[in-house]
Protein backbone atom coordinates (compact mmCIF):
# COMPACT_ATOMS: atom_id res chain seq x y z
CA UNK A 1 0.00 0.00 0.00
CA UNK A 2 1.42 3.43 -0.88
CA UNK A 3 2.40 5.68 1.91
CA UNK A 4 -0.25 8.45 0.97
CA UNK A 5 -2.78 5.86 0.68
CA UNK A 6 -1.93 4.38 4.28
CA UNK A 7 -1.33 7.39 5.68
CA UNK A 8 -4.00 9.69 4.37
CA UNK A 9 -6.57 8.36 2.47
CA UNK A 10 -7.48 5.05 4.26
CA UNK A 11 -7.82 6.77 7.99
CA UNK A 12 -9.83 9.49 5.96
CA UNK A 13 -12.23 7.36 4.65
CA UNK A 14 -12.55 5.32 7.96
CA UNK A 15 -12.62 8.97 9.76
CA UNK A 16 -15.96 9.29 8.12
CA UNK A 17 -17.02 5.81 8.90
CA UNK A 18 -16.66 6.44 12.79
CA UNK A 19 -18.47 9.73 11.96
CA UNK A 20 -21.13 9.20 10.94
CA UNK A 21 -21.54 5.55 12.62
CA UNK A 22 -21.30 8.40 16.00
CA UNK A 23 -24.64 10.27 14.15
CA UNK A 24 -26.44 6.91 13.49
CA UNK A 25 -26.67 6.19 17.18
CA UNK A 26 -27.60 9.34 17.77
CA UNK A 27 -29.67 9.52 15.24
CA UNK A 28 -31.48 6.05 16.67
CA UNK A 29 -31.71 6.76 20.15
CA UNK A 30 -33.99 10.34 18.92
CA UNK A 31 -36.07 8.23 17.18
CA UNK A 32 -36.45 5.51 19.54
CA UNK A 33 -36.92 8.14 22.51
CA UNK A 34 -39.69 9.62 20.05
CA UNK A 35 -41.07 6.27 19.92
CA UNK A 36 -41.22 5.73 23.46
CA UNK A 37 -43.11 8.82 24.16
CA UNK A 38 -45.73 7.81 21.69
CA UNK A 39 -46.37 4.53 23.31
CA UNK A 40 -46.97 6.08 26.97
CA UNK A 41 -50.04 5.61 28.07
CA UNK A 42 -48.44 6.76 31.94
CA UNK A 43 -48.90 10.38 33.06
CA UNK A 44 -45.51 9.90 34.59
CA UNK A 45 -42.16 8.31 33.24
CA UNK A 46 -41.51 6.68 36.28
CA UNK A 47 -44.43 4.09 35.36
CA UNK A 48 -43.89 3.91 31.81
CA UNK A 49 -40.13 2.33 32.78
CA UNK A 50 -41.72 -0.21 35.38
CA UNK A 51 -43.10 -2.05 31.82
CA UNK A 52 -40.53 -0.46 29.31
CA UNK A 53 -37.28 -1.40 30.40
CA UNK A 54 -37.89 -4.96 31.29
CA UNK A 55 -39.63 -5.34 27.80
CA UNK A 56 -36.86 -4.08 26.03
CA UNK A 57 -34.21 -5.99 28.03
CA UNK A 58 -36.55 -9.27 27.13
CA UNK A 59 -36.35 -8.55 23.66
CA UNK A 60 -33.27 -7.89 23.73
CA UNK A 61 -32.07 -10.61 25.44
CA UNK A 62 -33.75 -12.80 23.21
CA UNK A 63 -32.11 -11.21 20.04
CA UNK A 64 -28.66 -11.55 21.43
CA UNK A 65 -29.38 -15.18 22.18
CA UNK A 66 -30.82 -16.13 18.74
CA UNK A 67 -27.97 -14.09 16.16
CA UNK A 68 -24.88 -13.69 18.37
CA UNK A 69 -22.10 -16.12 19.34
CA UNK A 70 -20.20 -13.66 21.38
CA UNK A 71 -22.90 -12.36 24.12
CA UNK A 72 -20.52 -10.24 26.30
CA UNK A 73 -20.97 -7.22 27.00
CA UNK A 74 -19.21 -4.75 24.00
CA UNK A 75 -17.70 -2.05 26.45
CA UNK A 76 -14.62 -0.30 25.19
CA UNK A 77 -12.13 -2.26 27.01
CA UNK A 78 -13.55 -5.44 25.55
CA UNK A 79 -12.73 -3.83 22.58
CA UNK A 80 -9.77 -2.49 22.61
CA UNK A 81 -9.19 -5.80 24.06
CA UNK A 82 -10.34 -7.82 20.94
CA UNK A 83 -8.15 -5.84 18.93
CA UNK A 84 -4.92 -6.48 20.96
CA UNK A 85 -6.16 -10.20 20.81
CA UNK A 86 -7.48 -10.94 17.55
CA UNK A 87 -5.60 -8.18 15.36
CA UNK A 88 -8.26 -5.72 14.74
CA UNK A 89 -10.66 -9.13 13.75
CA UNK A 90 -14.14 -7.65 15.11
CA UNK A 91 -17.53 -8.88 14.47
CA UNK A 92 -19.29 -6.62 12.36
CA UNK A 93 -22.68 -8.43 12.86
CA UNK A 94 -22.05 -7.63 16.27
CA UNK A 95 -21.58 -4.17 16.20
CA UNK A 96 -24.53 -3.53 14.25
CA UNK A 97 -26.70 -5.63 16.95
CA UNK A 98 -24.89 -4.36 19.79
CA UNK A 99 -25.21 -0.72 18.70
CA UNK A 100 -28.68 -0.93 17.66
CA UNK A 101 -30.33 -2.58 20.76
CA UNK A 102 -28.13 -0.44 23.42
CA UNK A 103 -29.57 2.82 21.05
CA UNK A 104 -33.10 1.44 21.12
CA UNK A 105 -32.45 0.90 25.55
CA UNK A 106 -31.35 4.24 25.77
CA UNK A 107 -34.16 5.71 24.33
CA UNK A 108 -36.71 3.60 26.44
CA UNK A 109 -34.71 5.13 29.19
CA UNK A 110 -31.96 2.15 30.51
CA UNK A 111 -29.44 4.27 32.28
CA UNK A 112 -26.19 2.85 30.08
CA UNK A 113 -23.40 4.80 28.18
CA UNK A 114 -23.08 5.14 24.57
CA UNK A 115 -19.57 4.83 23.83
CA UNK A 116 -18.66 1.22 24.64
CA UNK A 117 -21.27 0.26 21.52
CA UNK A 118 -20.25 3.28 19.27
CA UNK A 119 -16.38 2.32 19.78
CA UNK A 120 -17.87 -1.41 18.81
CA UNK A 121 -20.03 0.08 15.91
CA UNK A 122 -16.80 1.64 14.28
CA UNK A 123 -14.50 -0.64 14.63
CA UNK A 124 -17.21 -3.44 13.06
CA UNK A 125 -17.86 -1.23 10.54
CA UNK A 126 -13.85 -0.67 9.52
CA UNK A 127 -13.60 -4.29 9.32
CA UNK A 128 -16.18 -4.79 7.14
CA UNK A 129 -14.69 -1.81 4.94
CA UNK A 130 -11.29 -3.52 5.23
CA UNK A 131 -12.92 -6.71 4.18
CA UNK A 132 -14.32 -5.38 1.39
CA UNK A 133 -11.03 -3.85 0.60
CA UNK A 134 -8.97 -6.60 1.01
CA UNK A 135 -6.32 -4.57 2.76
CA UNK A 136 -3.23 -6.38 3.58
CA UNK A 137 -3.72 -8.37 7.03
CA UNK A 138 -0.91 -6.63 8.51
CA UNK A 139 -2.56 -3.25 8.79
CA UNK A 140 -5.80 -4.28 10.01
CA UNK A 141 -5.46 -3.75 13.55
CA UNK A 142 -4.32 0.06 12.71
CA UNK A 143 -7.15 0.92 11.00
CA UNK A 144 -9.47 -1.15 12.87
CA UNK A 145 -7.82 1.60 15.87
CA UNK A 146 -8.75 4.17 13.67
CA UNK A 147 -12.27 3.78 13.37
CA UNK A 148 -12.99 2.77 16.90
CA UNK A 149 -10.54 5.96 17.92
CA UNK A 150 -12.61 8.24 15.00
CA UNK A 151 -16.03 7.12 16.74
CA UNK A 152 -15.31 8.35 20.15
CA UNK A 153 -13.76 11.07 18.99
CA UNK A 154 -17.37 12.09 17.06
CA UNK A 155 -19.04 10.91 20.75
CA UNK A 156 -16.89 12.44 22.73
CA UNK A 157 -15.99 15.62 20.68
CA UNK A 158 -12.37 14.84 21.68
CA UNK A 159 -9.82 14.04 19.12
CA UNK A 160 -6.93 14.04 21.08
CA UNK A 161 -8.48 11.89 24.13
CA UNK A 162 -9.63 9.45 21.20
CA UNK A 163 -5.59 9.62 19.51
CA UNK A 164 -4.68 8.74 22.80
CA UNK A 165 -6.85 5.87 23.40
CA UNK A 166 -5.61 4.82 19.90
CA UNK A 167 -1.57 4.73 20.87
CA UNK A 168 -2.52 2.77 23.75
CA UNK A 169 -3.95 0.36 21.41
CA UNK A 170 -1.95 0.01 18.96
CA UNK A 171 1.61 0.29 21.38
CA UNK A 172 0.83 -2.18 23.80
CA UNK A 173 3.56 -1.07 25.98
CA UNK A 174 1.67 1.92 27.32
CA UNK A 175 0.71 0.60 30.88
CA UNK A 176 0.30 1.83 34.09
CA UNK A 177 3.93 0.95 35.32
CA UNK A 178 5.24 3.76 32.95
CA UNK A 179 1.71 6.28 32.97
CA UNK A 180 1.86 6.48 37.05
CA UNK A 181 5.79 7.33 37.53
CA UNK A 182 5.67 9.74 34.29
CA UNK A 183 2.21 11.01 35.91
CA UNK A 184 3.66 11.98 38.92
CA UNK A 185 6.93 13.23 38.14
CA UNK A 186 5.46 15.53 36.05
CA UNK A 187 2.87 17.09 38.06
CA UNK A 188 5.38 17.22 40.88
CA UNK A 189 7.71 19.57 38.26
CA UNK A 190 4.31 21.53 36.95
CA UNK A 191 3.24 22.10 40.95
CA UNK A 192 7.03 23.45 41.76
CA UNK A 193 6.94 25.40 38.43
CA UNK A 194 3.73 27.36 39.32
CA UNK A 195 4.51 27.49 43.11
CA UNK A 196 7.95 29.88 42.35
CA UNK A 197 6.69 30.89 38.34
CA UNK A 198 3.35 31.09 38.86
CA UNK A 199 0.60 29.50 36.73
CA UNK A 200 0.86 32.02 33.55
CA UNK A 201 1.02 31.01 29.72
CA UNK A 202 4.32 30.42 27.83
CA UNK A 203 2.98 33.48 25.76
CA UNK A 204 -0.54 34.63 25.64
CA UNK A 205 -2.53 33.94 22.96
CA UNK A 206 -6.19 35.09 22.97
CA UNK A 207 -9.02 32.44 21.94
CA UNK A 208 -9.18 31.87 18.73
CA UNK A 209 -11.63 30.13 16.32
CA UNK A 210 -11.69 28.57 12.53
CA UNK A 211 -14.18 28.05 10.02
CA UNK A 212 -14.67 25.28 7.13
CA UNK A 213 -12.56 27.43 4.95
CA UNK A 214 -9.89 27.20 7.58
CA UNK A 215 -9.63 23.66 7.53
CA UNK A 216 -9.80 23.40 3.23
CA UNK A 217 -7.00 25.61 3.52
CA UNK A 218 -4.70 23.65 5.82
CA UNK A 219 -3.17 21.51 3.45
CA UNK A 220 -1.69 24.91 1.72
CA UNK A 221 -0.98 26.51 5.19
CA UNK A 222 1.07 23.17 5.96
CA UNK A 223 2.71 22.83 2.47
CA UNK A 224 4.58 26.53 2.97
CA UNK A 225 5.17 25.57 6.40
CA UNK A 226 7.51 22.62 5.54
CA UNK A 227 9.30 24.60 2.77
CA UNK A 228 10.20 26.81 5.80
CA UNK A 229 11.49 23.22 7.44
CA UNK A 230 13.42 22.10 4.45
CA UNK A 231 14.96 25.47 4.07
CA UNK A 232 16.36 25.11 7.67
CA UNK A 233 17.38 21.87 7.16
CA UNK A 234 18.93 22.90 3.43
CA UNK A 235 20.97 25.65 5.02
CA UNK A 236 22.31 23.20 7.38
CA UNK A 237 23.33 20.74 5.93
CA UNK A 238 25.00 22.90 2.99
CA UNK A 239 27.03 25.42 5.93
CA UNK A 240 27.85 21.92 7.45
CA UNK A 241 29.32 20.97 4.02
CA UNK A 242 31.23 23.86 3.63
CA UNK A 243 33.01 23.62 6.31
CA UNK A 244 33.99 19.94 5.68
CA UNK A 245 35.09 21.75 2.20
CA UNK A 246 36.96 23.66 3.42
CA UNK A 247 38.24 21.59 6.60
CA UNK A 248 37.91 24.48 9.37
CA UNK A 249 38.49 23.30 12.88
CA UNK A 250 36.05 23.45 15.35
CA UNK A 251 36.90 26.91 16.54
CA UNK A 252 36.86 28.62 13.61
CA UNK A 253 33.18 27.03 12.63
CA UNK A 254 32.19 28.60 15.80
CA UNK A 255 34.02 31.88 14.88
CA UNK A 256 32.32 31.90 11.72
CA UNK A 257 28.92 31.26 12.83
CA UNK A 258 29.46 33.53 15.69
CA UNK A 259 29.66 36.28 13.22
CA UNK A 260 26.83 35.43 11.00
CA UNK A 261 24.56 34.95 13.76
CA UNK A 262 25.42 38.31 15.30
CA UNK A 263 24.76 40.36 12.09
CA UNK A 264 21.67 38.61 11.58
CA UNK A 265 20.11 39.88 15.18
CA UNK A 266 21.96 43.10 14.35
CA UNK A 267 19.80 43.72 11.86
CA UNK A 268 16.59 42.04 13.30
CA UNK A 269 16.72 41.65 17.01
CA UNK A 270 13.54 41.08 17.21
CA UNK A 271 14.79 37.16 16.06
CA UNK A 272 17.25 37.02 19.20
CA UNK A 273 16.51 35.09 22.58
CA UNK A 274 13.95 32.71 22.28
CA UNK A 275 11.45 34.66 21.44
CA UNK A 276 8.33 34.55 23.74
CA UNK A 277 7.64 37.70 24.52
CA UNK A 278 7.93 38.65 20.28
CA UNK A 279 5.28 35.61 20.16
CA UNK A 280 3.02 37.34 22.62
CA UNK A 281 3.72 40.59 20.48
CA UNK A 282 2.58 39.08 17.38
CA UNK A 283 -0.63 37.35 19.25
CA UNK A 284 -0.80 41.51 20.12
CA UNK A 285 -0.84 42.21 16.42
CA UNK A 286 2.23 44.19 17.21
CA UNK A 287 4.24 43.29 13.61
CA UNK A 288 2.91 43.86 9.80
CA UNK A 289 2.59 41.16 7.74
CA UNK A 290 5.88 41.35 6.01
CA UNK A 291 7.93 41.83 8.94
CA UNK A 292 6.84 38.71 10.24
CA UNK A 293 7.57 36.81 6.71
CA UNK A 294 11.28 38.16 7.20
CA UNK A 295 11.52 37.16 10.63
CA UNK A 296 10.20 33.60 10.38
CA UNK A 297 13.27 33.61 7.78
CA UNK A 298 15.80 35.28 9.41
CA UNK A 299 15.20 32.79 12.68
CA UNK A 300 15.60 29.65 10.49
CA UNK A 301 18.92 30.82 8.88
CA UNK A 302 20.28 31.83 12.64
CA UNK A 303 19.35 28.75 13.97
CA UNK A 304 20.71 26.59 11.08
CA UNK A 305 24.37 28.74 11.39
CA UNK A 306 24.22 27.92 14.98
CA UNK A 307 24.00 24.00 14.61
CA UNK A 308 26.10 23.91 11.52
CA UNK A 309 28.60 25.66 14.20
CA UNK A 310 28.73 23.16 16.48
CA UNK A 311 26.68 25.43 19.10
CA UNK A 312 24.60 23.93 21.61
CA UNK A 313 20.76 24.94 22.41
CA UNK A 314 17.28 23.55 21.85
CA UNK A 315 14.87 24.35 18.81
CA UNK A 316 11.36 24.10 20.51
CA UNK A 317 11.39 27.71 21.15
CA UNK A 318 12.81 28.53 17.71
CA UNK A 319 10.38 26.29 16.14
CA UNK A 320 7.54 28.10 17.69
CA UNK A 321 8.83 31.45 16.53
CA UNK A 322 9.36 30.37 13.24
CA UNK A 323 5.78 28.80 12.95
CA UNK A 324 4.09 31.62 14.56
CA UNK A 325 5.47 34.46 12.28
CA UNK A 326 5.03 32.66 9.05
CA UNK A 327 1.62 31.43 10.14
CA UNK A 328 0.69 34.88 10.38
CA UNK A 329 2.15 36.07 7.67
CA UNK A 330 0.55 33.14 5.39
CA UNK A 331 -2.53 34.08 6.59
CA UNK A 332 -2.57 37.98 5.83
CA UNK A 333 -1.71 36.51 2.67
CA UNK A 334 -4.81 34.39 2.10
CA UNK A 335 -6.58 36.88 3.95
CA UNK A 336 -6.76 39.40 1.11
CA UNK A 337 -8.63 36.68 -0.83
CA UNK A 338 -10.89 34.65 2.17
CA UNK A 339 -12.16 35.43 5.41
CA UNK A 340 -9.83 34.00 7.82
CA UNK A 341 -7.93 34.95 11.30
CA UNK A 342 -4.11 35.32 10.63
CA UNK A 343 -3.27 35.05 14.12
CA UNK A 344 -5.29 31.35 13.62
CA UNK A 345 -2.58 30.45 11.48
CA UNK A 346 -0.01 31.34 13.19
CA UNK A 347 -1.02 29.38 16.29
CA UNK A 348 -0.87 26.18 13.91
CA UNK A 349 2.26 27.59 12.79
CA UNK A 350 3.49 27.13 15.97
CA UNK A 351 3.01 23.13 16.16
CA UNK A 352 3.43 22.09 12.38
CA UNK A 353 7.12 23.86 12.39
CA UNK A 354 7.63 22.36 15.50
CA UNK A 355 6.43 19.03 14.33
CA UNK A 356 8.22 19.21 10.94
CA UNK A 357 11.86 19.80 12.59
CA UNK A 358 11.08 17.15 15.07
CA UNK A 359 9.32 14.78 13.69
CA UNK A 360 6.86 14.63 16.54
CA UNK A 361 3.29 15.98 15.38
CA UNK A 362 1.74 14.65 18.52
CA UNK A 363 4.18 16.02 21.29
CA UNK A 364 4.69 19.40 19.53
CA UNK A 365 0.52 19.88 18.79
CA UNK A 366 -0.31 18.89 22.61
CA UNK A 367 2.52 21.31 23.81
CA UNK A 368 1.55 23.91 21.48
CA UNK A 369 -2.05 23.74 23.07
CA UNK A 370 -0.67 23.78 27.02
CA UNK A 371 0.76 26.37 26.27
CA UNK A 372 -1.49 28.58 25.02
CA UNK A 373 -4.81 27.10 25.76
CA UNK A 374 -6.56 27.18 23.24
CA UNK A 375 -8.17 23.81 23.58
CA UNK A 376 -10.94 24.60 20.67
CA UNK A 377 -7.88 24.56 18.20
CA UNK A 378 -6.77 21.42 18.91
CA UNK A 379 -8.47 19.76 15.87
CA UNK A 380 -6.25 22.14 12.55
CA UNK A 381 -3.31 22.43 14.83
CA UNK A 382 -2.93 18.69 14.94
CA UNK A 383 -3.72 18.11 11.08
CA UNK A 384 -1.85 20.85 10.19
CA UNK A 385 1.25 18.95 12.34
CA UNK A 386 1.22 15.79 10.54
CA UNK A 387 0.33 16.98 7.14
CA UNK A 388 3.54 19.34 7.34
CA UNK A 389 5.60 16.22 8.99
CA UNK A 390 4.05 14.41 6.01
CA UNK A 391 5.79 17.06 3.34
CA UNK A 392 8.81 17.07 5.09
CA UNK A 393 9.19 13.64 4.89
CA UNK A 394 8.26 13.42 1.16
CA UNK A 395 10.79 16.66 0.38
CA UNK A 396 13.57 15.23 2.61
CA UNK A 397 12.94 11.93 1.90
CA UNK A 398 13.29 10.89 5.47
CA UNK A 399 12.62 7.51 7.03
CA UNK A 400 9.34 7.59 8.63
CA UNK A 401 9.96 4.47 10.75
CA UNK A 402 13.61 4.92 11.93
CA UNK A 403 12.48 5.88 15.17
CA UNK A 404 10.71 2.11 15.90
CA UNK A 405 14.04 0.68 14.33
CA UNK A 406 15.67 2.75 16.66
CA UNK A 407 14.40 1.15 19.54
CA UNK A 408 15.64 -1.94 18.61
CA UNK A 409 19.04 -0.74 18.58
CA UNK A 410 19.45 0.50 14.58
CA UNK A 411 20.20 3.95 13.63
CA UNK A 412 19.36 4.10 10.13
CA UNK A 413 19.27 7.53 10.15
CA UNK A 414 23.07 7.38 9.30
CA UNK A 415 23.48 7.88 5.89
CA UNK A 416 26.44 5.48 5.10
CA UNK A 417 24.96 2.70 6.66
CA UNK A 418 21.47 3.04 5.21
CA UNK A 419 23.20 2.81 1.82
CA UNK A 420 24.68 -0.79 2.74
CA UNK A 421 20.91 -1.32 4.13
CA UNK A 422 19.89 -0.80 0.67
CA UNK A 423 22.55 -2.82 -1.24
CA UNK A 424 21.60 -5.98 0.87
CA UNK A 425 20.42 -8.95 -1.30
CA UNK A 426 17.96 -10.49 1.12
CA UNK A 427 17.90 -13.82 -0.19
CA UNK A 428 20.85 -14.60 1.86
CA UNK A 429 18.54 -14.45 4.77
CA UNK A 430 16.00 -17.34 2.89
CA UNK A 431 14.59 -20.12 4.71
CA UNK A 432 12.69 -22.97 2.67
CA UNK A 433 12.24 -25.18 5.41
CA UNK A 434 9.26 -23.89 7.16
CA UNK A 435 6.19 -25.93 6.79
CA UNK A 436 4.22 -24.73 4.02
CA UNK A 437 0.30 -25.14 4.31
CA UNK A 438 -2.92 -25.90 2.41
CA UNK A 439 -5.97 -23.39 2.65
CA UNK A 440 -8.17 -26.75 3.39
CA UNK A 441 -5.84 -28.25 5.73
CA UNK A 442 -7.29 -28.92 9.41
CA UNK A 443 -5.47 -27.26 12.02
CA UNK A 444 -6.11 -30.53 14.01
CA UNK A 445 -4.11 -32.03 11.43
CA UNK A 446 -1.21 -30.20 11.60
CA UNK A 447 -0.96 -28.73 15.10
CA UNK A 448 2.15 -31.01 16.22
CA UNK A 449 4.03 -30.82 13.36
CA UNK A 450 3.80 -27.14 13.86
CA UNK A 451 4.72 -27.20 17.26
CA UNK A 452 8.00 -29.28 16.39
CA UNK A 453 8.77 -26.34 13.93
CA UNK A 454 11.19 -23.98 14.83
CA UNK A 455 9.23 -20.94 13.37
CA UNK A 456 5.58 -19.21 15.03
CA UNK A 457 4.57 -18.22 11.34
CA UNK A 458 3.70 -20.04 8.58
CA UNK A 459 2.82 -19.48 5.03
CA UNK A 460 -0.37 -20.41 3.39
CA UNK A 461 -0.53 -21.36 -0.13
CA UNK A 462 -3.41 -21.47 -2.83
CA UNK A 463 -1.44 -23.38 -5.48
CA UNK A 464 1.90 -21.59 -5.64
CA UNK A 465 0.51 -17.91 -4.88
CA UNK A 466 0.70 -16.42 -1.38
CA UNK A 467 -2.41 -16.43 0.09
CA UNK A 468 -1.79 -16.21 4.04
CA UNK A 469 0.52 -16.21 6.52
CA UNK A 470 -0.70 -18.64 10.09
CA UNK A 471 0.43 -18.21 13.28
CA UNK A 472 0.20 -19.07 16.97
CA UNK A 473 -1.80 -16.69 17.85
CA UNK A 474 -4.55 -17.41 15.13
CA UNK A 475 -4.46 -20.76 16.26
CA UNK A 476 -5.38 -19.97 20.11
CA UNK A 477 -8.54 -18.42 18.14
CA UNK A 478 -9.15 -22.21 17.24
CA UNK A 479 -10.15 -22.98 20.98
CA UNK A 480 -12.95 -20.43 21.01
CA UNK A 481 -14.85 -22.10 18.25
CA UNK A 482 -17.62 -24.86 18.74
CA UNK A 483 -16.05 -26.69 15.32
CA UNK A 484 -12.61 -26.06 16.92
CA UNK A 485 -11.45 -30.26 15.20
CA UNK A 486 -12.58 -29.14 11.79
CA UNK A 487 -11.43 -25.74 11.68
CA UNK A 488 -9.39 -24.84 8.65
CA UNK A 489 -6.25 -22.86 8.01
CA UNK A 490 -8.58 -20.76 5.75
CA UNK A 491 -10.54 -19.61 8.60
CA UNK A 492 -7.95 -18.91 10.94
CA UNK A 493 -5.38 -17.75 9.10
CA UNK A 494 -4.45 -13.77 8.01
CA UNK A 495 -5.39 -13.26 4.46
CA UNK A 496 -3.12 -10.73 2.29
CA UNK A 497 -0.05 -10.63 4.58
CA UNK A 498 2.83 -8.18 4.04
CA UNK A 499 5.52 -9.76 1.61
CA UNK A 500 8.92 -9.23 0.88
CA UNK A 501 9.88 -9.83 -3.15
CA UNK A 502 13.02 -11.36 -4.29
CA UNK A 503 14.69 -7.67 -4.86
CA UNK A 504 13.75 -6.19 -1.59
CA UNK A 505 16.67 -4.59 0.32
CA UNK A 506 17.72 -4.49 3.92
CA UNK A 507 15.49 -1.15 4.45
CA UNK A 508 12.37 -3.40 2.95
CA UNK A 509 12.77 -5.90 6.20
CA UNK A 510 12.95 -2.89 8.66
CA UNK A 511 10.59 -1.30 7.35
CA UNK A 512 7.96 -4.39 8.11
CA UNK A 513 9.78 -5.38 11.43
CA UNK A 514 8.98 -1.57 12.36
CA UNK A 515 5.21 -2.72 11.41
CA UNK A 516 4.85 -6.17 12.51
CA UNK A 517 6.80 -7.82 15.62
CA UNK A 518 7.51 -11.34 13.62
CA UNK A 519 10.52 -13.89 13.31
CA UNK A 520 9.52 -14.53 9.66
CA UNK A 521 8.00 -12.75 7.03
CA UNK A 522 7.02 -14.73 3.82
CA UNK A 523 8.89 -13.71 -0.11
CA UNK A 524 7.72 -13.90 -3.02
CA UNK A 525 8.92 -13.53 -6.74
CA UNK A 526 6.96 -10.19 -7.40
CA UNK A 527 4.02 -8.53 -5.66
CA UNK A 528 2.03 -9.08 -9.14
CA UNK A 529 2.45 -13.02 -9.35
CA UNK A 530 2.86 -14.11 -5.23
CA UNK A 531 4.47 -16.68 -5.62
CA UNK A 532 6.09 -17.92 -2.72
CA UNK A 533 9.53 -18.06 -2.58
CA UNK A 534 10.45 -18.89 0.63
CA UNK A 535 10.10 -17.66 4.43
CA UNK A 536 13.03 -14.67 5.49
CA UNK A 537 14.92 -15.19 9.03
CA UNK A 538 14.66 -12.54 10.58
CA UNK A 539 16.87 -13.15 13.35
CA UNK A 540 19.29 -14.19 10.91
CA UNK A 541 18.63 -11.04 9.24
CA UNK A 542 19.06 -8.76 12.71
CA UNK A 543 22.30 -10.72 13.59
CA UNK A 544 23.92 -9.98 9.77
CA UNK A 545 22.80 -6.38 10.05
CA UNK A 546 23.99 -6.06 13.91
CA UNK A 547 27.44 -6.73 12.38
CA UNK A 548 26.81 -4.71 9.67
CA UNK A 549 26.09 -2.14 11.69
CA UNK A 550 29.86 -2.24 13.24
CA UNK A 551 31.02 -2.36 9.85
CA UNK A 552 33.35 0.76 9.04
CA UNK A 553 34.10 0.07 5.13
CA UNK A 554 32.66 -1.16 2.24
CA UNK A 555 33.78 -4.83 2.78
CA UNK A 556 30.87 -5.10 4.51
CA UNK A 557 28.64 -4.75 1.54
CA UNK A 558 30.61 -7.50 -0.28
CA UNK A 559 30.50 -10.02 2.89
CA UNK A 560 26.84 -9.34 2.21
CA UNK A 561 26.74 -10.61 -0.68
CA UNK A 562 28.12 -13.83 -0.13
CA UNK A 563 26.57 -14.21 2.81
Amino acid sequence: MKPINKLFIMPMLIGVIGGFSAIFVRIVIHYSSKLALSISFFSSERYFYLIAIPVVFIISSILINSFLVDTSNPTIDSVAKSIALKKGRLDYKKGIYSVILTAVNIGFGTPVGREGPIAKFGGALTTLFLKIFKTKGANTPLFVTCGVSSALAATFNAPIAAVIFGLEIILGRLNFNVIIPLSVSSAIATIISRYFLGNYPTFYVHKLSYGYIFLLLLPFFSLAFSFIVVFFGTVQNALVKVYEDMKFSFYTKAAIGGIIVGVLMYLFPDAASLGYKQVSNLFMLHYSFQDSFILSVIKAMALAVVFASGMFGGVFAPSIFIGAFLGFALGGLVGQFVNIDPLSVALIGTASVTAGISSAPFRSSLIVIELTQNYQMAIPILLSSVITLFFVHTFEERVHFSRTIMQKGFDITDTAYRKKLLDLNITNFIDSDIPVLNLSTKIKDIIFELMGSRSSYFPVLDGSRMAGILSFRDIRLMYSKDNRFSTTVEELMTPNPTVLSLNSNGMDVFEVISHIDTDYIPVVNNENDMVYEGMLNVNSFNKFVSFLYLGKDNDCVIASKKY
